[in-house]
């Protein structure tokens, strides 16, 4: 590192920032670095077919209590968007009606260093209501300062390293530079403002990484004198772990908890990865693994139950359809999206999630219809949900127009990429970090599982044939483009294919 770059270093992390990051690995790296490595065992148990609620933690699963009360502020979340960090996605997100703004660090962010600190500016800027940015129709846009929508924030999972700041010769753990940069950065005006600091965690295996969590937040509340509880996190369940470790998470988590939410991408995603192999069934065309599948179906219930068992509120699942560029021509697959909304609602969930600042209203209305209170904290499920349903897999078919779908989701998203955004359209929806594994794993089971078969036509999803899709897609794409997309379009078709025919699942592309 050259001189200039260690001053535009020590200019974007403050030496208080530092300090405080140098803490968190100085007492949690090691514990960090142990529960990641054990994560290996408990994943090879699972796929083995050992899928079981924890015997050890039978206790917390079946002992009555509650998490620490929510904050105020906290009670009505009803509909939540979620994009990227950047300045221009904070102020339409702030701007949009939603109840909460969701920033994600990870799945909607460009995770280089660059956009990371630029990512943090900005945020530290939205907290204090002082943001805006020039645009080329409507001129200077800026956040609404009467603006009601509360600001969460996603931090980069727990095995994700920053490099822009190195501790023994090591890059420091990404969540705890997030934490730390949020914490020194916005806790004053968030306090102030919104009555807290509130989260999305990401990747929680289980609750042993929901007690470093907890861990976490309490030090940074006692290095900066903040209230025990001040933090607040909602928990994405995105693994079969999670799902199964529901209730121990939210008991680690009790005075730091706000709720759960359900992931259905990441959640199927984490499915290949546990259950694969040439001789096992495959998932089907990923646009047909959503809330009606059965072991999603099942998480939703579970989690509605879970959550409010314990005080705390169920978070429905994003929705990444886009609305229709004319009103009077509905998709099929929004109409979809207005009927999951209104079954998440009526099941008994408090929120949730769209992608979309068109779609914040059209799904507000179908909770208005079916949740006249805040929340629904109340309404106490009892499903009687067994480890086999949490793994159930969904019964459909593999289809020619799905394989081309995500061969064509995975190149954009590979190209866009490299030009730093953090988020792509393509087909009529939005697609994040997590719609690129789930797309990537897919196509990768297919390949490697005799089971992998066009149902229609009976071709066989090979080696041969991806490598033919994926350069005749990239070709029809990217045909037109300059020459500097048509070189990273040339790299991502070498890396795709790499990676859908390696002999590993694939994990972070």
């Amino acid at each position: 590192m050259n001189s200039t770059e260690e001053t535009v270093q020590d200019r974007a992390v403050p030496s208080a920032v530092k300090r405080l990051i140098t803490e968190l690995v100085h007492r949690f790296g090691r514990k960090r670095i142990d529960l990641l490595t054990a994560r290996s065992s408990s994943r090879a148990e699972l796929s083995s077919g050992a899928v079981d609620f924890r015997a050890e933690t039978a206790h917390v699963r079946r002992s009555d209590w509650t998490i620490d009360p929510l904050p105020d502020a906290l009670m009505e979340r009803r509909v939540e968007l979620i994009g990227g960090a950047h300045r221009s996605e904070l102020i339409n997100g702030l701007n949009a009606g939603a109840k909460t703004y969701i920033a994600d660090l990870w799945n909607f962010t460009p995770n280089d260093t660059w956009n990371i600190l630029r990512a943090h500016r900005s945020l530290e800027r939205a907290a204090k209501l002082e943001l805006a940015y020039l645009d080329t129709e409507e001129g200077r846009v800026r956040v609404n300062p009467n603006t009601a929508t509360r600001l969460m924030v996603v931090p980069r999972p727990l095995f994700a390293l920053e490099s822009v700041l190195m501790l023994d010769d090591e890059p420091v753990p990404a969540a705890f530079f997030d934490l730390a940069m949020l914490v020194h950065n916005c806790a004053a005006s968030w306090a102030a403002k919104q009555g807290g600091i509130y989260l999305y965690l990401r990747d929680v295996h289980g609750h042993l990484e929901a007690r470093l969590w907890e861990q976490v937040f309490d030090l940074l509340e006692e290095l900066s004198d903040l209230p025990r509880g001040t933090i607040r996190a909602t928990v994405m369940i995105d693994s079969i772990t999670g799902a199964l470790e529901a209730d121990e998470i939210l008991f680690e988590l009790m005075h730091h908890a706000a709720g759960l939410s359900v992931h259905p991408q990441g959640y199927a995603a984490d499915h290949v990865a546990l259950f694969h192999g040439t001789d096992r069934p495959v998932l089907p065309d990923r646009e047909t693994i959503f809330l009606n599948a059965p072991m999603l179906r099942a998480l939703s219930l579970r989690i509605i139950g879970v959550c409010h068992r314990r005080g705390c509120h169920a978070i429905g699942a994003p929705s990444f359809v886009l609305p229709p560029l004319v009103r009077e021509r509905m998709k099929a697959s929004y109409l979809e999206m207005l009927g999951d909304k209104e079954r998440e609602a009526v099941d008994g969930f408090d929120g949730t999630i769209v992608v979309d600042g068109d779609t914040v209203n059209p799904a507000m209305v179908e909770f208005n219809k079916s949740m006249p209170r805040a929340n629904q904290l109340y309404y106490l499920r009892n499903d009687d949900i067994r480890p086999s349903d949490l793994i159930q897999r969904p019964e459909g078919a593999i289809s020619v127009d799905s394989l081309v779908g995500m061969i064509r989701t995975t190149l954009r998203f590979m190209v866009e990429r490299k030009e730093s955004r953090g988020w792509v359209i393509q087909g009529g929806r939005k697609h994040d970090r997590s719609s690129l594994r789930l797309a990537l794993r897919l196509l990768w089971q297919w390949n490697h599982s005799a089971a992998g078969v066009i149902t229609a036509t009976g071709l066989e999803v090979r080696d041969h044939l991806i490598r033919f899709l994926v350069r005749k897609e990239s070709e029809k794409m990217f045909a037109d483009s300059d020459d500097h997309t048509r070189r990273l379009a040339a790299k991502a078709v070498d890396r795709m294919i790499e990676l859908v025919l390696a002999p590993e699942v694939p994990m972070e592309p």
